[in-house]
């Protein structure tokens, strides 16, 4: 038989005719799906047009199924817990008894930062039995998490990356310029032309138009880089020992040591102007799965507490 779109039928018929035929009675079978007796009754009308069969007839009491409704319903209950189970089978996923695997790539600037924030969000609080595996952002990463050997991405945003993967922004990434605390530009307002009198470095972020090259193509006469690193490592310990003054953004920053100190002129920003943000990546399939909401607001939360810790210092 041949139906259009809008004649062809949905789940919910099915599950209205599955009462009738079970309960036999249109009263009995609104009232166990809270819905009302006409509602009922409006579906069956579609149900025997579309199938041009009665389906059910009045024999005293009760109702009585034609052949074809016993065709439909025979199983029909099985089938539909079937496909309620298939439908919500992640639904009640409890975290704490998770015994999966979850792969984290990280950009290697975010992972110095958050490494122990990372691990007692995700395993000690949320799955504490899960097995937990965290690699570094590479080029690799993108087609990594959408054929499943990797399940999440951590990385700045907005970044190059295909379709398939879904981003979810999280905290803001602002640029700020790190110094040793004794430097001699010491905690005055940082001007442009003190700025250019000292050795300048860089952070080097995996998938983004990093600090460091934009400034220096779009301005080169004031970002001149001596250095530039992915790990901010290197960068706080070439900071320690030199007057270097080294861009770098908030969170990744808030790793250095006490000695280190951070300057945010107004200026900077002007020449930043586009936001940007730390964000989870994931494959577009795995969008609202819980499992998935589940570690991304952990991850939210890490950050979070990085940032308001990093503020009270």
């Amino acid at each position: 038989m041949n139906n259009n779109y809008t004649k062809q039928l949905n789940l919910n018929y099915l599950r209205i005719f599955n009462e009738v035929y079970k309960l036999r009675s249109t009263q009995k079978a609104a009232l166990q799906l809270g819905i009302s007796q006409s509602a009922v009754s409006q579906t069956l009308s579609k149900l025997r047009d579309y199938t041009g069969d009665k389906l059910f007839y009045s024999a005293g009491a009760t109702l009585q199924s034609t052949h074809k409704a016993d065709l439909i319903g025979d199983g029909l209950d099985q089938q539909l817990k079937f496909w309620d189970q298939k439908l919500n089978e992640h639904a009640h996923i409890d975290p704490k008894t998770f015994t999966g695997e979850l792969t984290i790539a990280i950009s290697n600037v975010l992972l110095e930062a958050l490494a122990n924030e990372l691990t007692s969000s995700l395993i000690f609080n949320l799955f504490p039995n899960a097995k937990l595996n965290i690699t570094i952002w590479d080029e690799e990463t993108p087609k990594d998490i959408q054929e499943g050997r990797v399940h999440l991405g951590l990385n700045f945003y907005p970044i190059d990356t295909p379709k398939y993967l879904r981003a979810t922004p999280l905290t803001e990434s602002r640029p700020v310029i790190l110094s040793r605390v004794d430097h001699p530009v010491g905690l005055s307002e940082l001007t442009t032309e003190e700025f250019q009198k000292y050795p300048r470095g860089g952070v080097l972020v995996q998938g983004l138009p990093d600090y460091g090259a934009v400034l220096t193509r779009n301005y080169p006469d004031i970002f001149q880089f001596s250095y530039r690193s992915a790990s901010m490592s290197v960068l706080v310990n070439l900071i320690q020992h030199s007057d270097l003054l080294v861009i770098s953004e908030n969170l990744s920053s808030s790793m250095a040591t006490n000695d280190i100190t951070y300057h945010q002129p107004a200026w900077l920003q002007d020449y930043i102007p586009s936001p940007r943000h730390h964000a989870v990546y994931y494959s577009e399939k795995n969008h609202n799965t819980p499992l998935y909401d589940y570690c991304i607001k952990a991850i939210r939360s890490a950050i979070e507490s990085k940032q308001i810790a990093g503020a009270n210092e």
